[in-house]
């Protein structure tokens, strides 16, 4: 990835975040403040505009990128909706200090951007090609790991 799509991608999860703090304070303006909800929706918009053009710069300048990029917010967007069907008792996830890897019961272990653990035992794992694939428990080696408490 060059240095001028990572910039672009910065900037990208930065206004997504910012959005994210808008939804946020639309849902707790009083529902007779018009002007200032429209106001959020009207920065909202804004902010999607501006991610829309800075897709559009990766995509000029980087159009490899762009259709990793494409494949893996499809694959995410697909383990969400796998996520809200299923209950996941472990969820694991590669991160810059950690490899994310499935190991199978014939001794393969295959590298996974995401790897969860339902509570029956079956895994779904998004792998780094960006496919989502599903395995039975008894054709993975592994047991979940316990998840730490947050409370």
């Amino acid at each position: 990835m060059s240095t001028t799509s990572q910039d672009l991608l910065k900037k990208i999860n930065y206004i997504e975040a910012d959005i994210e703090i808008h939804k946020q304070i639309l849902v707790s303006i009083p529902s007779d403040n018009r002007q200032d909800i429209e106001k959020t929706i009207k920065a909202i918009a804004g902010k999607k505009e501006e991610i829309a053009k800075l897709r559009q710069e990766i995509k000029k300048t980087d159009p490899e990128e762009d259709k990793w990029i494409t494949i893996f917010e499809k694959a995410v967007s697909d383990f969400k909706e796998i996520s809200s069907e299923k209950k996941f008792q472990f969820i694991a996830s590669m991160n810059v200090d950690e490899k994310c890897s499935l190991i199978l019961a014939d001794k393969n272990e295959i590298p996974c951007l995401i790897k969860a653990c339902e509570e029956n035992g079956d895994w779904t794992i998004i792998t780094l090609e960006g496919t989502i694939r599903h395995f039975k428990k008894d054709e993975v080696a592994e047991e979940p790991q316990q998840q730490p408490d947050i409370n």
